[in-house]
Order: structure tokens, then sequence, then C-alpha cells
């Protein structure tokens, strides 16, 4: 009988994150250790967010994709947020010099943002709109490795943004590595 009275608790806090607004995606950068502040009424179109590892292979065959989606999409902030509590900073910032994202990776100290999003896996992305909705969650592709994937989850809800029309899958499965959150 209590998991069942767990999971309904569950459910009822996943509908109210569908109906929180994110303002802005505040951290420091794991490259230079700037404070990095996003607006998310500052894009165009919206705001791109990906919980990424420094260590999961899921999460780096994703990194290419990425690259090519935010050249394409110049019309959406795109950010990075590592949040796993058990890869060192300096791999994580050896990873991300190699990987040389053009956008931001920012440090998500004790995993809030990954809490506060509800992100359970690396890659897992989510976009938010001028309005501070979240109109995409879930992965970026169909697959653990991004180049052989059939479905591109997260170009498919841009692509149908950046036309001025309603994002067709509003969810994707996430694939990958999942969080490694500080313990209590």
């Amino acid at each position: 009988m209590k998991r069942f009275i767990l999971l309904i608790s569950f459910l009822g806090s996943v509908n109210t994150w569908a109906a929180k607004q994110v303002s802005s995606i505040d951290g420091t950068n794991v490259l230079n250790d700037k404070f990095v502040h996003l607006e998310t009424k500052a894009a165009a179109k919206g705001t791109v967010v990906i919980f990424m590892s420094a260590k999961c292979p899921c999460s780096a065959s994703h990194e290419s994709l990425l690259k090519d989606m935010s050249a394409e999409f110049k019309d959406f902030n795109f950010v990075a947020v590592h949040s796993n509590s058990d890869e060192q900073s300096a791999m994580t910032k050896e990873h991300f010099e190699k990987a040389a994202l053009p956008f931001p990776v920012i440090q998500d100290s004790k995993s809030r943002l990954a809490n506060d999003f509800g992100a359970l896996k690396t890659p897992h992305a989510f976009v938010v709109n001028p309005a501070g909705e979240i109109v995409y969650q879930g992965g970026v592709t169909d697959s653990h490795v991004g180049p052989s994937a059939k479905k591109q989850f997260l170009k498919d809800a841009l692509e149908d943004i950046q036309a001025g029309k309603t994002v067709r899958m509003k969810e994707g499965r996430a694939l990958g590595c999942f969080i490694q959150r500080e313990d209590s």
C-alpha cells in the first residue's frame, strides 16, 4: 500500500512541474569560473538546457549534434548543465575544454537545477520558450549513440518552434547515464 501512495505523490509532483515557470538559468561556467545568467525571455525563440556529463559515453556521443544544432538554431540560447556529483572538477573542465561546445557549460552545485527541472539522465534536454514554459523535455535523440539515431527529438522540436508551430512531440525518452546526485 505504501508504494501506491508514493507513486501517486510522485505523479502529483510531475504534474506540478508542468506548470512551473523558468525565468532564468544561473550557474558558474565550468571552463572559466565566471557566473552565467541567462534570461529565458532574452532569446528570440527559446532556451535549450541540456544536462550533460563529463564521463557518460551517451552524453559525449551527442556533443557534435548539439554543436550543429546550436549553429543551425541561432534564435535559441543553448546552455549545458553539469550536475554529476561523482565527477571531479578537473576532469569535468578537461572534458568540456576538449568538447569545445559553442555555449556555456555551467556547474550545478548540489544538483539544484537537475532537481528543479526533474532531469534524470545525461543527456537530458529541455526547451524553454521566452514565456518561461517548458515546451519540450527528454532525449536529444532516440539513441544512446547520437550519430546513429533514427529520430532527432530535440532538433524536431526546435524546427517546429522555428517554423512557428506547436511542438509535435512534447516529450522524448531520455537515454543515457543517470545523474549522480549528492547524498543528502
